[in-house]
């Protein structure tokens, strides 16, 4: 016989939690909708008030109920981006920079294919204004000689350019995709600002204007629903940003 059988204790607020995310789920608490207050929950549940403190503390850790004080607590949409980048400093490390590459090769590529199917106008004219603002923001760096606005520039054209590799995964229409980024983000972006900062020195580098031209190239093939060209200039972009 296993060593181990013994019955795991279940506490209270656990119990609690539980049936709380239950209602949630199946729309019995419905989204944007006040929940009961906490004696009411306490009384309905046959439990004291600090357990039921204790479960709406845990769902709001996580997203999924808001408490505001002085009116009381609703159902919120969850965020996964968000949580996820909450937490993400508690997965970071080295070795996963050193991944990047490999799962951007491995998946970004397929949810290029998908974008060029599915991607709507709307989407398209968000992946051009994320072109649009990446050039104005990197000719913007140019003209600083602040090194503190300098620097508030180039984090700008990080953020952009992670900005445009998000629109491509919400193109492509895949909420696991989508999902997947929203954990590969915090690496992603890790790794694209390390490497551009010892590459934004020389303004006619090669290096910088492949930026700028790739990105425009991607949207273009997007716009043409052409996946091969897509894939290449994807391809040359994920290089340029290794």
């Amino acid at each position: 016989m296993k060593k181990d059988i013994r019955i795991k204790k279940v506490s209270a607020a656990d119990m609690v939690f539980d049936k709380m995310k239950e209602f949630i789920l199946n729309g019995t608490w419905p989204l944007h909708e006040k929940v009961p207050s906490e004696g009411e929950l306490a009384e309905a549940f046959g439990v004291n008030r600090l357990t039921v403190r204790i479960a709406l503390q845990r769902l709001n850790a996580l997203g999924i109920l808001d408490t505001r004080v002085g009116d009381g607590t609703y159902v919120c949409s969850f965020d996964f981006d968000q949580h996820i980048h909450e937490i993400s400093d508690f997965y970071m490390s080295p070795g996963l920079l050193e991944d990047v590459t490999e799962y951007r090769k491995a998946i970004q590529l397929e949810c290029a294919r998908l974008a060029v199917k599915r991607a709507t106008e709307e989407e398209l004219l968000e992946l051009r204004s994320c072109c649009e603002r990446f050039e104005k923001e990197l000719d913007r760096y140019y003209t600083l000689t602040d090194p503190e606005k300098a620097r508030e520039s180039f984090v700008a054209t990080v953020d952009i350019g992670l900005d445009f590799h998000t629109q491509l995964f919400k193109m492509a229409h895949n909420q696991l995709l989508g999902y997947s980024f929203s954990i590969a983000k915090g690496p992603i972006r890790l790794h694209m600002q390390r490497n551009a900062s010892s590459r934004l020195n020389d303004r006619g580098s090669d290096q910088v204007n492949i930026w700028t031209k790739t990105y425009w190239a991607i949207y273009k093939a997007v716009e043409d629903r052409d996946y091969e060209e897509c894939a290449r200039q994807l391809k040359r972009l994920i290089a340029s940003e290794d």
